[in-house]
């Protein structure tokens, strides 16, 4: 069982899944709490500034986490930061606009129908946030992506295959 474990843990996806989760978890618990008060209070666009509160307070413990823990990151962090919360903002926003189209589209204006709502559009957009985060915020420069092969073209002057007064 340990060994499993230990094999699971090498993988970044489980690892994603562990931090993500967490940073998740914290996250929806500021939004439901923001929510909640807000909702209470009768606040014009409760969600919209519950999703904000939560965003802000999350994004940088969430960009610590996945560096450290899930990417193992070692370019420069503020490159890193830059791209990584260049994603997480797309991800806000697309969160706003999902929110509003369950509130005021499909109306839902409750505060339990908001929660659900929200729960549904994050577990959407963490995965489209693994991939980009992946693919683009923590990105190694110095690996290439699985599929590219390089190309020496030095090899091919050696063989005269690329000498044209050959």
């Amino acid at each position: 069982m340990r060994a499993l474990l230990v094999n699971l843990s090498r993988r970044p996806e489980v690892r994603y899944l562990v931090v993500g989760g967490m940073n998740t978890a914290f996250s929806y618990g500021l939004f439901t709490v923001a929510l909640l008060i807000l909702h209470a209070a009768s606040v014009p666009g409760d969600y919209a500034i519950a999703i904000t509160f939560s965003w802000l307070v999350s994004n940088l413990t969430s960009f610590v986490l996945q560096r450290r823990f899930v990417f193992s990151a070692t370019a420069r962090p503020v490159r890193e930061f830059v791209r990584f919360t260049s994603v997480t903002f797309a991800s806000f926003l697309a969160n706003l606009a999902l929110s509003w189209v369950s509130a005021e589209i499909l109306g839902f204006h409750g505060a339990g129908e908001k929660l659900v709502s929200q729960l549904v559009v994050t577990m959407f957009l963490v995965v489209i946030t693994y991939v980009l985060h992946k693919t683009f915020s923590f990105r190694d420069r110095a690996v290439e992506p699985v599929g590219m092969v390089a190309v020496d073209e030095s090899d091919d002057d050696a063989e005269g295959r690329g000498d044209p007064a050959r």
